[in-house]
């Protein structure tokens, strides 16, 4: 399955030039919110998506967001590009999710939940590459596009849906997905960055996601707070209990302060 992964992701098409103007915008150590804003206005519908987000109740802004140059300001330049490469994605390749057990509208949802946890829990644990961590937080389950493809076409999708239906933590969601793939929709994830040449700290994000241990050091803190954001929110069951009490007990682990950690999520939960 492996193989058929790796074929898979090869034949991914490109993303269109707007994600790439977007990108080097965010790549160029000079590149600003006032350089992106012309870009992403270029695309009426990218713009109503980005509004529609910043007025989310999830986001818990505290004033209605009108214009998207404040909306771009709020989010930042990494969750912005985020968003681009997310979009450009479910507009050029097809999204169906059915091994999951999901709707391809559930990816944008669980993602902006990631994103939102990160943005108010995890962006000021950092003071370097926030930019980058802030993309990978709206990315992470993008795995499973390719993941679900592959499924559907070696006749497994019915079995996975079946073993994944009450999957409720990351490591049972990782145990499955290893059990009819090989890797996990994670790791897949990290490939799908390196053919699309992301930045290189995005893919080393990635791909340590699930043992941020072995990550290099210059991320290796950014990795701990993806892995507690994906531990209280998986794709299956977002937010569950033991969700919740398996990304407190994360967080304690890797020194974290958890009372900050349950106010963001009491917050989002409410």
């Amino acid at each position: 399955m492996v193989e058929k992964i790796i074929k898979k992701i090869k034949s991914l098409p490109p993303l269109p030039e707007s994600v790439a103007k977007v990108r080097r915008i965010c790549d160029d150590p000079e590149g600003s919110i006032k350089d992106l804003v012309p870009v992403i206005k270029s695309d009426p519908l990218f713009t109503a998506d980005i509004l529609k987000a910043a007025n989310s109740p999830l986001y818990g802004f505290s004033r209605q967001i009108t214009s998207i140059d404040q909306a771009i300001s709020l989010f930042g330049m990494g969750t912005i590009q985020g968003f681009a490469i997310s979009y450009a994605i479910r507009n050029t390749m097809p999204v169906d999710l059915g091994a999951y057990n999901a709707s391809s509208g559930r990816l944008m949802d669980v993602s902006s939940l990631q994103n939102s946890l990160t943005l108010h829990w995890g962006k000021e644990l950092v003071t370097a590459h926030r930019q980058e961590m802030m993309t990978v937080s709206l990315l992470m389950e993008l795995g499973k596009v390719v993941a679900s493809v592959v499924l559907d076409e070696s006749n497994q999708t019915e079995p996975f849906a079946k073993a994944i239906k009450n999957a409720e933590t990351s490591e049972e969601i990782i145990h499955i997905e290893k059990e009819f793939l090989g890797i996990s929709s994670e790791w897949i994830a990290a490939l799908m960055f390196k053919h699309w040449q992301f930045h290189r700290l995005m893919i080393e994000m990635m791909r340590h996601v699930l043992d941020p241990l072995k990550a290099d050091d210059t991320v290796k803190r950014h990795t701990q707070i993806l892995h507690v954001v994906k531990e209280a929110i998986p794709f299956t069951k977002p937010m569950c209990d033991a969700c919740i009490q398996s990304a407190y007990e994360k967080a304690d682990h890797f020194g974290f302060d958890t009372a900050a950690l349950q106010r963001a999520i009491e917050s989002m939960r409410q």
